[in-house]
């Protein structure tokens, strides 16, 4: 099932066909993508707790974009971030639709959960091909970070589920 919120992108066993700057370029683009998802989710939403948590993630985002511009610089000095047309995984665009209730906020937590997995995973394997301790650990981090962003949507994921679960048994009626 894909949403016009999200193009699928290449496996994650390509990593290797891409030089580190276009992997860099990937990411920084994908810490872009993902941030105008969440602001474009959290305009959307109606549940403040989740409207907040979604906006965190939005700055989470913006951060790790420019962590990663700072390394783009460090490795690559004078030159521009270049965008690759491919990405590895899910890229998330911003939420056109009009959302119809929990069903749709839930079906985008799915992608975006999807996403924050596979970026961990991303991170995990550029910690692999960066040289230097030092970027090394900020692979790492970025990599947890984005674990962390995981369990945080699959937290919010499991309670929408539970509450339209809860919501559709109270329509029913005796």
């Amino acid at each position: 099932m894909t949403s016009p919120e999200v193009e699928e992108g290449l496996p994650l066993e390509r990593i290797r066909d891409f030089s580190l700057e276009e992997l860099l370029g990937m990411a920084v683009k994908a810490e872009i993508g993902a941030r105008k998802f969440y602001e474009s989710l959290a305009e959307n939403v109606d549940i403040r707790e989740l409207k907040e948590k979604i906006e965190w993630l939005a700055g989470e985002e913006k951060k790790h974009e420019e962590l990663l511009r700072r390394i783009h610089e460090s490795m690559f000095p004078g030159k521009e971030v270049v965008f690759p047309k491919e990405h590895i995984g899910p890229e998330l665009r911003p939420v056109a639709r009009e959302l119809k209730g929990v069903e749709d906020v839930i079906d985008l937590i799915r992608w975006a959960m999807k996403a924050e997995e596979i970026a961990a995973k991303f991170y995990a394997e550029l910690e692999k091909m960066v040289e230097g301790e030092e970027k090394k650990r900020l692979m790492r981090y970025l990599s947890d970070m984005e674990w962390g962003h995981y369990y945080n949507l699959k937290a919010e994921y499991e309670l929408l589920l539970d509450w339209a679960m809860y919501s559709q048994m109270m329509h029913m009626g005796p």
